[in-house]
């Protein structure tokens, strides 16, 4: 059974509303190991069943399967993920020159974590998802380490977005959390970049174990 529950969070002079969203299913938990330099995650990653994405979809704030602390105390609670190498910025350069292929007007909807996030913000499979409203479609793309491994044509109520002349990269808003004393003790497990097409705005949304929690992204 799928449970969404919405959580609406009150910043500045508005408010912005999170799905979260219980999968009706797990992929098998990543194996971890002990090393000098912190804990090894070894990942079991797949593929999303994607068939359709909605508007609400990049707004929907899921848990990841590892929990990272965004203040380790020592090197023992440090989390090394070896196939985390691409953030945002670096999941958009390799994803964006397939999607114009795919659309000459494609753009963004929303880029989701689908692996173990790091705290430089970067994960191992990514999940990068655009619209064309000339074809009134969406389109997939899988950034699994630092190549594409699936891309598909999907259908989709959901409009992306221009993304700022300036914007920051996923390491930003783990390092706005990271200053935050409520968030000394937290983790966090997923990083999602959406647009709000109401607002024209992108935010990142994160979940962390105090909840999830967005940021602008500059």
């Amino acid at each position: 059974m799928v449970v969404l529950l919405v959580i609406i969070v009150a910043a500045g002079t508005g408010a912005y509303y999170f799905l979260f969203n219980s999968p009706a299913a797990s992929p098998a938990a990543p194996a971890t190991s002990q090393s000098a330099g912190g804990r090894v995650i070894t990942e079991n990653l797949t593929l999303p069943n994607t068939t359709s994405v909605s508007a609400a979809e990049g707004s929907m704030v899921s848990p990841g399967a590892v929990a990272v602390p965004l203040v380790p105390e020592n090197e023992s609670e440090k989390v090394i993920v070896p196939n985390a190498v691409l953030t945002v910025k670096g999941t958009l350069a390799v994803a964006e020159p397939e999607a114009k292929k795919w659309a000459s007007d494609a753009r963004l909807v929303f880029v989701k974590s689908l692996g173990a996030v790091t705290l430089e913000g970067k994960s191992s499979q990514w999940q990068a998802i655009y619209d064309s409203q000339q074809m009134k479609k969406g389109y997939e793309i899988i950034v699994r380490g630092n190549a594409i491994i699936s891309q598909k044509e999907i259908e989709s109520s959901a409009r992306g977005g221009a993304l700022p002349e300036t914007w920051q990269d996923s390491d930003y808003p783990i390092r706005v959390l990271q200053n935050l004393p409520q968030f000394a003790d937290a983790t966090v497990s997923s990083i999602t970049l959406s647009y709000n097409a109401d607002g024209d705005l992108w935010r990142y949304n994160l979940f962390t174990s105090r909840g999830p929690t967005s940021t602008g992204v500059n």
